[in-house]
């Protein structure tokens, strides 16, 4: 009888590891995962019109990553040096950053790279006082451009909004589509639509690598845009 309590309480506490996370927020309890916004889709005949590019709360927005510093936080890359506000985050296993020369316009890019299939990164703002003000219920827009060579793995652009009693995690999160394989040596754009949710006071333009490979990124966009319908005159002249 006692070796089955024994076991009992073994599995008891092993059971209890694998249960889900919650994060504790005012009186509620909640899970960390934020709740999805779905992306929007424009028609053929829309085009944007890009408003300001805001995407931090820094006096240097540095969206095209040419100015880095040297840093010692979590967020530098692996020489040191940070392209703030920007850094990178590792959310598991060996993922690394680096300040590179091989850039699409300018001086620099900002390369997330994962050593095995299982490393998950992310190039964004990290500071949440540093995150960009937004506007409840309007169109925002992030989109970088990007080399890329995965061999075991994707990337995504995401975007993120917090509300003003989140710390850690957003409350609301757009996700783009998985992009895979290779960019043959060229760079490509890619961008994200969203509406923001009402009473969000903060934004966070995200580009997420999971895997094995490297991705560059360089002039990224966050802010707010307009969009125009093209009047297509079909009669002949």
């Amino acid at each position: 009888m006692k070796r089955v309590l024994v076991m009992f309480c073994v599995f008891l506490v092993l059971g209890a590891s694998f249960m889900p996370v919650f994060n504790c927020r005012s009186s509620e309890t909640r899970i960390n995962a934020p709740i999805l916004l779905a992306s929007i889709k424009l028609p053929s005949n829309h085009r944007i019109l890009l408003d300001s590019c805001h995407s931090s709360e820094a006096i240097f927005q540095n969206n095209s990553f040419e100015f880095v510093a040297e840093s010692t936080d979590v967020f530098s890359d692996v020489n040191g040096f940070r392209p703030y506000p920007w850094g990178g985050e590792i959310f598991l296993g060996e993922i690394s950053f680096l300040c590179s020369r091989d850039n699409y316009m300018g001086r620099r890019s900002f390369m997330v790279q994962g050593k095995n299939k299982s490393d998950h990164g992310a190039i964004a703002v990290p500071d949440l006082f540093l995150k960009p003000n937004v506007d409840s219920e309007e169109l925002y827009y992030v989109s970088f451009w990007v080399k890329y060579e995965v061999q075991e793995g994707e990337f995504r652009l995401v975007h993120q909004f917090f509300l003003p009693d989140d710390e850690k995690y957003p409350s609301y999160a757009c996700y783009g589509p998985w992009i895979k394989g290779s960019s043959h040596g060229d760079w490509e754009y890619f961008g994200l639509i969203v509406q923001s949710p009402s009473g969000v006071w903060k934004g966070d333009p995200v580009l997420e690598f999971k895997g094995k490979g490297a991705v560059f990124a360089d002039n990224a966009y966050f802010g707010k845009i307009k969009i125009i319908e093209e009047v297509i005159n079909s009669e002949n002249p």
